[in-house]
C-alpha cells in the first residue's frame, strides 16, 4: 500500500480519541478558538512525537509499554473525567469552568490520547525507513490537528449544553474513553 495512504489511514485512526476529547473540551463555555488551537497543537505534537520516540526505542520498549499503556491511559483519562464529573455536580454559575488549557491538564490529556501512538511507533520503527517514518509522523500530526480543531468547533457549536451538563457529560465521556481503552486491552489479552 502507498506510504502516504497508509499514513493517512493511521493518522485518522489515531486521531479519533483526540476528536472525542476535543468535542468534550469544546463544550466548555470558556473555550475559544485560541484555546482550541493550543489544544489541537498539543494533541498533534504528542501524537507526532510518541510514534517517533516509539520508533527510536524499538522492540525493547514494546513488551513493557504494551502491557502498561492501557493502564496509564485509563488512569489519566479516568482521573480527569471523574474530576470533571464531580465539578459538574457541584457547579456554580459564578465558578470558573474546567480549564483544559492549564498546562497540567493539557499535558495529561495529550499523553493519555497519545500512548497508543507510541506503541504504533515501536511497530513502524522496525518496518519503515527513517524518511518513511517522518512522512507518517507528519501526516499523523496533521490529521490529529485537523480532527482536534473540528472537535473543538463541534463542541463550541453545541451551545445548547449548559456548563453543568457539559462538565458532567464531558467527565463521563473521558472516563468512558479511558475505560474503553482499558477493556479493549483486557479483551485482546484474554483472546
Amino acid at each position: 500500500m502507498n506510504i502516504v495512504l497508509s499514513a493517512i489511514l493511521l493518522g485518522i485512526s489515531l486521531s479519533m480519541d483526540c476528536l472525542a476529547v476535543s468535542i468534550t473540551c469544546g463544550l466548555q463555555k470558556s473555550m475559544t478558538i485560541k484555546r482550541g488551537l493550543i489544544l489541537a497543537f498539543s494533541f498533534a505534537f504528542f501524537q507526532s512525537m510518541f510514534p517517533f520516540l516509539g520508533g527510536l526505542i524499538g522492540e525493547v520498549a514494546r513488551k513493557y509499554v504494551d502491557s502498561i499503556a492501557p493502564w496509564i491511559a485509563f488512569g489519566l483519562l479516568g482521573i480527569i473525567g471523574v474530576k470533571m464529573f464531580i465539578e459538574g455536580l457541584h457547579y456554580n454559575i459564578n465558578q470558573r469552568v474546567f480549564d483544559f488549557t492549564k498546562p497540567k491538564i493539557l499535558l495529561m490529556l495529550s499523553v493519555a490520547t497519545s500512548i497508543d501512538a507510541f506503541v504504533v511507533g515501536v511497530g513502524f520503527g522496525l518496518e519503515y525507513t527513517l524518511m518513511q517514518q517522518l512522512i507518517i509522523i507528519a501526516v499523523i500530526g496533521l490529521c490529529t490537528f485537523l480532527f482536534s480543531m473540528v472537535g473543538v468547533i463541534m463542541g463550541m457549536k453545541a451551545y445548547f449544553f449548559k456548563p453543568k451538563v457539559a462538565l458532567i457529560l464531558g467527565g463521563a465521556i473521558l472516563f468512558g474513553l479511558g475505560l474503553r481503552i482499558f477493556l479493549s486491552h483486557i479483551l485482546a489479552t484474554a483472546a
